[in-house]
């Protein structure tokens, strides 16, 4: 694949194995988003995804290839230089949530320590997200107090504090029923429309995905489009999310 200049996010044919190199986990994968673009990775469960997106976010760093985020190579970075990046440039969300149990106003606020905000401005802005989604009364909640639907409105509302270049979302919308993926999906191509930032999500079905401009399923480590045709010249097909959001590279393009 080649990926286009405007990219935010570029991989480019990266590897990644396991057990010293026994297992090989990702296989040449190589694609590219731009701002505003949602690209979705489908695959089942220890398939790879988790790997490919905390490689993605410059959490680990693949055996061979390159990541790009604007003109920042992730792969050439030191860890102080990647954990720099993470919580303002980079962000990524799972279904985890935080190791320790934070009240959700100083959650929210995490991205923005140590960046010269000041604490007035870093309540004010974590109110004002908490407010847009509609759950300012969980504002003096604990973490672990909340539903799993309290949750993952606190993991956009730190999105929409951080303001990130690129948003990495790890398995965050399945298994909410189809009301809610619904609702989730419509947030989270609100946050991609208002932030202009590229989001690469991961998901174990397929519907879930049809938020997204482009759709990447991964097996047996390699990375390939879903496409109207086969072979090196397949066109990416356009999904319903495709036309809102911009620059979503995939296999021959």
């Amino acid at each position: 694949m080649r990926c286009a200049m405007s990219d935010l996010l570029s991989l480019r044919d990266v590897s990644m194995g396991y057990a010293r190199g026994k297992r090989r986990v990702l296989v040449d994968v190589s694609l590219g988003l731009g701002s505003g673009a949602v690209g979705a990775v489908v695959a089942s469960r220890y398939e790879g995804k988790t790997t490919l997106l905390k490689i993605a976010a410059g959490m680990l760093s693949p055996d061979r290839g390159e990541v790009l985020v604007g003109d920042t190579n992730l792969t050439r970075c030191s860890g102080r230089e990647r954990e720099e990046l993470w919580g303002r440039q980079i962000l990524r969300i799972d279904r985890a949530g935080p190791a320790l149990d934070y009240r959700v106003r100083d959650y929210i606020a995490l991205p923005l320590m140590g960046h010269g905000c000041r604490p007035r401005e870093m309540r004010s802005l974590a109110g004002e997200a908490l407010g847009r989604l509609g759950i300012a009364s969980c504002w003096g909640q604990r973490w672990k107090d909340l539903s799993n639907w309290e949750q993952l409105l606190v993991e956009f509302a730190r999105a929409f504090v951080a303001r990130p270049r690129l948003l990495v979302v790890d398995d965050l919308l399945d298994g909410f029923g189809m009301r809610r993926t619904r609702e989730a999906s419509e947030l989270l191509r609100m946050v991609a429309d208002d932030l202009k930032c590229a989001v690469l999500m991961s998901t174990a079905d397929f519907e879930t995905a049809l938020v997204a401009d482009r759709i990447w399923m991964l097996g047996n480590g390699r990375l390939e489009a879903m496409s109207d045709l086969t072979g090196p010249d397949a066109e990416v097909i356009d999904f319903p999310g495709a036309g809102r959001g911009r620059g979503a590279r995939g296999v021959g393009s």
